[in-house]
């Protein structure tokens, strides 16, 4: 990249590659940042240019905006965009609409999609943007075709038979969008409001039509609008509506936002500049949670807005398309971090950590996979032994076991993964497979509560993970196998059965540790009830309970309070 010292105002050059802008270079006027512009875009080996000011306002802040852009005269013929993954196999029309057959279609008509601004939502749904794209050159059959080999590919089919079904469900569908076309009942959206247009159409319509047709509504409205951002703040209006939409009406937005989400230029647009691909992944990231930094942005920044519309609202569409773009750009070849190659290796770490959560790793199997991909460029072999090095390393960075363990187990329910389903094991049983490497797991500095939490709910992360059998239950029981020597360790329960203190404190204690949600693994909990029952069984045990209560009253409601607390840990 060619580089000059920067004024408080400085012009950038920013080149178009696939599907977003990616910065060349930085002058300090704009005449010449316009003349390089000009002239590499004259060199016919890129699509486009466009030049942004960028100035630095005294309070630290960058307000850009762009002066120019330029694109090479191209044919008026547009062309599929290559695509290596398909959609799930599926056998009827309303897959179609699905969250997952909209991504490919954003991916497959890329180049349509943008030149015309509209979402696949819009297409399937209104009969006069369904019947442009039909009549658009040989798209439609290339596109579907296209599908049809990998799906075919994957589930073992022909892939002739395959593309025939998928112009049935497409005949379907557009008899469909004729049909909604033609209707003169239909609420007005604008007048009504989408709730109560909503509600109207559940009133008299099969839940599958009040869908379709609630989907039409919204189409006659955003296809008159031929900006993404235009169409993005209407959607985000409808969700903010009567106090915040919910249910089937919201699901219903969000996988409009997701297919506006899911256009090429989209993302970049909302973000800014990037000082990096890096730096835009942990954005974009950050941006799907809710948790975008906003201190630095306007009140107005359509960023701002959506990052309230993903921390307040369940618009889970939304997310994984945008976590899905992250995949795939990790995936890329594009470099991390293009201004200095040296950094690559700490733009990928900035990388791994933003997908990291005690929760899992953002963006499940899929991004575990991408992350291995992606390392696998910092080692000198390929092939299975380099992947299965690149998941070791992959693994290795991970200072906590409990995070190595879940990117593992994400990385399992992977294509990847299940290439390498003997490698797969093989690491997680080296991360749990010997009950005395429990302190990889614990940090020693916390509370002995805290680390029982989370080693709790570890285990029930891969109890109910999709990893397949038999490897999830070996995995569950090894970590049921390290809890328990924890809790022997740290004596858990000899501290809380402590024979100094009265008997009542001591088994309810232990009943605490019994109670649901808190101890789960079979192991573990099987410790602690031996010692509760071990109590029970004594001589005596009611009069020895309550020996330090001498209120009547109180030991009646101490021993009530004591058996529901058994009927509810199973000892009754």
């Amino acid at each position: 990249m060619r580089r000059m010292a920067l004024a408080s105002s400085s012009y950038e050059v920013q080149i178009y590659q696939a599907d977003h802008w990616v910065l060349d270079s930085c002058f300090e006027s704009e005449a010449d940042a316009r003349a390089y512009g000009k002239r590499i875009l004259s060199g016919g080996k890129i699509e486009g240019i466009r030049v942004v000011r960028d100035w630095a306002r005294p309070d630290g802040r960058h307000v850009e905006t762009e002066i120019h852009q330029e694109f090479r005269s191209v044919s008026n013929s547009i062309v599929i965009s290559p695509i290596d993954e398909a959609p799930p196999l599926c056998h009827s029309a309303e897959a179609c609409f699905g969250v997952e057959g909209r991504m490919v279609m954003n991916r497959l008509l890329r180049n349509y999609v943008e030149r015309i601004v509209v979402t696949p939502t819009e297409i399937l749904h209104n009969h006069t943007e369904l019947k442009r794209l039909l009549d658009k050159d040989n798209l439609v059959p290339t596109a579907v075709g296209r599908v049809a080999v990998l799906q075919a590919e994957q589930a073992g089919l022909d892939s002739r038979s395959r593309r025939d079904e998928m112009f049935g469900f497409l005949n379907s569908v557009t008899e469909r969008a004729r049909a909604a076309a033609a209707r003169k009942d239909l609420p007005n959206l604008e007048r009504v409001g989408f709730r109560p247009a909503f509600e109207s159409l559940a009133a008299k319509e099969d839940p599958e039509s009040c869908d379709f047709l609630a989907r039409a509504l919204l189409s006659r409205d955003l296809v008159q609008m031929r900006n993404w951002l235009a169409k993005l703040d209407f959607l985000g209006e409808l969700v903010r509506q009567d106090g915040g939409l919910t249910d089937r009406p919201l699901t219903l937005i969000d996988g409009v936002i997701a297919d506006v989400l899911g256009a090429p230029s989209v993302a970049q647009e909302l973000l800014g500049l990037q000082g990096s691909l890096a730096e835009a992944l942990c954005n974009l990231i950050d941006l799907s949670r809710g948790r975008l930094d906003v201190s630095r942005r306007a009140e107005d920044d359509r960023a701002v807005h959506l990052n309230e519309l993903l921390a307040f609202h369940d618009l889970d569409e939304t997310r994984h398309v945008m976590i899905d773009l992250v995949r795939r750009q990790l995936k890329s070849n594009q470099p991390l971090y293009r201004a200095d190659p040296g950094q690559e290796r700490e733009a990928f770490l900035r990388v791994l950590r933003r997908v990291t959560t005690p929760d899992g790793l953002i963006g499940g199997g899929g991004m575990a996979e991408a992350l291995v991909l992606r390392y696998l460029r910092f080692l000198e072999g390929g092939g299975a032994a380099g992947r299965r090095r690149a998941m070791e390393e992959v693994c290795g960075l991970y200072t906590d076991a409990k995070e190595g363990l879940r990117f593992v187990m994400a990385l399992s329910q992977s294509d990847l993964g299940r290439q390498h389903a003997d490698d797969v094991a093989r690491l997680l049983n080296s991360l749990t497979g010997d009950p005395r490497g429990f302190g990889r797991f614990v940090d020693r500095s916390q509370p002995i509560k805290i680390n029982l939490e989370l080693f709790t709910k570890l285990y029930t992360q891969v109890r109910d993970s999709a990893t397949p059998e038999p490897l999830k239950a070996d995995v569950a029981e090894n970590i049921d196998d390290l809890l328990v020597a924890y809790i022997h360790d740290c004596k858990l329960v000899e501290r809380i059965d402590n024979p100094s203190d009265p008997l009542r404190h001591r088994a309810n204690r232990l009943m605490q540790l019994c109670a649901p949600g808190t101890l789960q693994s079979r192991k573990a909990l099987a410790l602690v009830r031996e010692r509760v029952v071990s109590h029970l069984r004594q001589p005596q045990f009611e009069q020895k309970y309550i020996a330090d209560l001498t209120d009547p009253t109180l030991q009646q409601t101490a021993l009530r309070e004591f058996y529901r607390l058994l009927g509810q840990a199973g000892l009754t």
